[in-house]
């Protein structure tokens, strides 16, 4: 069976856009992140369930756990960090809304190495997932990290 190959972005589930400036909203934007491990055997969290269909697609291993969760309440216009496994940081800059839909800024950093960097339409309450080689590297025998990325205003 030959391993899933995997770039620094794999994948990117949720819209892509270069739209930057539509009026945010007064409230707080709650944006919930979870890091995941991907291989190819053993068991899965049950949480992960009715995402595992999803997250095969995008990374073609079998097996998830998650590493990390963290949820935060989130300014509009202001930038945010989260701290990720492995020393990198998923740093994100909620633009606003249009239409149920949250515009953001998603850079995924690795040390000051920029391996994500791209602006994204979601809609409000869903998911983005974006995965890689576990340590950033195409054809990781360890697996892969998937970061999934939850907003709701």
């Amino acid at each position: 069976m030959t391993r899933p190959r995997l770039g620094a972005a794999a994948g990117l589930v949720g819209g892509i856009s270069l739209l930057i400036g539509a009026p945010a909203p007064a409230t707080a934007l709650e944006i919930y992140v979870m890091t995941v491990h991907a291989t190819e055997h053993g068991d899965s969290d049950a949480a992960l369930a009715p995402l595992r269909p999803r997250l095969r697609r995008l990374v073609g291993y079998r097996a998830f756990r998650v590493v990390q969760e963290e949820r935060r309440q989130c300014v509009w216009r202001s930038d945010v960090a989260f701290a990720l496994p492995g020393g990198r940081s998923l740093q994100l800059l909620p633009k606003g809304m249009d239409d149920e839909t949250v515009m953001m800024q998603v850079r995924l950093l690795d040390g000051r190495r920029r391996l994500v960097d791209t602006h994204v339409r979601l809609r409000n309450g869903g998911t983005m997932a974006f995965g890689m080689g576990h340590d950033g590297r195409v054809g990781d025998s360890d697996g892969a990290l998937v970061i999934l990325l939850r907003v709701e205003d």
